[in-house]
């Protein structure tokens, strides 16, 4: 006896499989039907689920995308504001009637308001606090994404150009802004031997003011008056009326003064003398004998103009080369130089009373 038959014994197993059990089952139509429905019954649950899943997961991220919409709107505009904030703006909105979201977001919108309650409410309390809002807006010059409307959007510390005819020639410094309120702004009087110049029988002043990345604004404001306490200051009324000049055509002027100029590759210094032919905030342009050998279109040049009281040397790129009847041109466009230094510059071809170029 094998040791199987045992073990079969031992536990009572049947090792024959009646078969017609199976070949029953296979064969009843009904069973095939009641399995068929049941799966398809599964099938289309599992397809509802499915697309109701797909559903909602395009409605969440339909969702997202106009959060992060909205959310990369607010960033465009310099705008972080908080409920206070908005709960202010609501106030400003309604007491003016126009509509919150306009004024929330687009600063000529609120400029508007802001002087609609001024005429409606020349006291109203809400006026003192429109300064904070329009910074906790971005509603500020500093803010080059926020057109410059008006200039209560200056803030204390921004350095600018003063300007005043006097007998028919200007005479400019650059000064600082001391502080500033809805109703004026102080600038600092220049000093003469450490003492304010009276400038108070004056009318008016002309501005310039330069917003980096954005290009030159002017402006022209009446004087109010000018006090020593507490401190020396020329006091401005307020404007709304900006120029913005836009290309460097528009203010270009003829000059001409001898200048050393230090051409830089990768590998060399070279320098050579040139004499200026026009200038503008954005550039110059030169005149030389010989162009230096290697000096193309890309490079950068560096020279000095320490006559506009500029400390560092300026730095510029070579945009253009020509030549004219034997003469060679190089035209530079200037890289890298702050707002201060463009006013200084801006003083001094102001100060050499050039010819304005067409």
């Amino acid at each position: 006896m094998a040791w199987y038959t045992l073990y079969s014994v031992a536990y009572a197993i049947n090792e024959t499989i009646d078969t017609s059990l199976f070949s029953k089952r296979a064969s009843s139509g009904a069973d095939s039907t009641y399995y068929i429905l049941i799966g398809a019954f599964i099938l289309i649950f599992v397809g509802i689920g499915i697309f109701y899943n797909w559903l909602n997961s395009k409605r969440i991220e339909k969702a997202d995308q106009r959060y992060i919409k909205k959310k990369e709107a607010a960033r465009h505009q310099g705008v972080d504001f908080s409920d206070d904030t908005s709960r202010r703006i609501d106030m400003l909105a309604k007491t003016v009637k126009m509509d919150p979201e306009k004024v929330l977001y687009n600063n000529r919108f609120f400029e508007g308001a802001v002087e609609k309650l001024r005429k409606k409410s020349p006291n109203d309390p809400m006026l003192l606090k429109i300064p904070e809002l329009r910074e906790d807006l971005g509603f500020t010059f500093f803010n080059r994404r926020t057109p410059f409307i008006n200039t209560r959007m200056l803030q204390s510390g921004q350095k600018l150009r003063v300007a005043v005819n006097f007998k028919g020639k200007s005479h400019s410094y650059v000064s600082t802004i001391l502080n500033t309120n809805e109703e004026e702004f102080w600038v600092k009087p220049p000093l003469v031997n450490g003492k304010a110049v009276n400038l108070s029988k004056f009318k008016s002043f002309d501005f310039s003011v330069f917003r980096k990345n954005d290009g030159e604004y002017q402006f022209t404001c009446r004087l109010k008056n000018q006090i020593s306490t507490p401190a020396n200051a020329l006091v401005m009324i307020h404007v709304n009326k900006i120029k913005k000049l836009l290309t460097r055509e528009n203010d270009r002027y003829k000059l001409h003064f001898k200048r050393e100029f230090f051409f830089s590759d990768m590998n060399t210094t070279k320098s050579c003398q040139g004499v200026v032919m026009d200038i503008s905030i954005g550039g110059l342009k030169f005149l030389v004998k010989e162009i230096p050998e290697g000096v193309i279109e890309g490079i950068n040049v560096f020279f000095k103009l320490e006559e506009a009281n500029i400390k560092q040397e300026i730095k510029a790129e070579i945009v253009k080369i020509t030549s004219q009847k034997g003469k060679n041109y190089i035209h530079l466009r200037f890289q890298d130089m702050s707002e201060l230094n463009r006013l200084y510059l801006q003083k001094f071809v102001a100060g050499k009373n050039p010819i304005k170029l067409k």
